[in-house]
């Protein structure tokens, strides 16, 4: 760990403190690998046309982990209107930030699942969370 001389010769103060492991999203991916689950994400890619001219969806799936949140009544989040209660909310690591956006699709317990929001914490201009809010999603593969 570094270390950082204040103006004392006889006090070395720690450089790294717990906020700087909040920041580097290093708590949230704790949580995630101890408490989560593992979930398919499915990434759909920019539709495109066949040659008949009917519009056609790509796809990629990849597995990852993720807490699973359901937003009761008793939340302060659900009292101050942020989420809805029975709101289930998905919490990544940051690691899939670029898979993480609106319009892919959450694969969990035989249920699929549309992200329809994501909320970043930030602790200053770092992100340290990621949550994906969802619907449940009707899909014909």
């Amino acid at each position: 760990m570094p270390t950082e001389t204040l103006t004392s010769d006889a006090y070395i103060w720690p450089k790294d403190t717990s906020q700087t492991m909040v920041c580097d999203g290093r708590i949230t991916d704790q949580i995630v690998d101890d408490f989560g689950v593992n979930v398919k994400l499915r990434v759909v890619n920019k539709p495109s046309f066949n040659r008949y001219g009917d519009a056609t969806k790509t796809y990629t799936d990849t597995f990852t982990k993720a807490y699973i949140h359901t937003w009761q009544i008793t939340d302060d989040e659900v009292k101050e209107g942020i989420y809805a209660n029975g709101e289930i909310a998905f919490i990544f690591k940051l690691a899939d930030d670029s898979k993480i956006k609106t319009g892919n699709y959450i694969f969990f317990e035989n249920e699929w699942y549309r992200i329809t929001r994501i909320n970043y914490q930030r602790l200053g201009s770092v992100k340290y969370l990621i949550s994906a809010s969802v619907e449940t999603a009707q899909v014909t593969w």
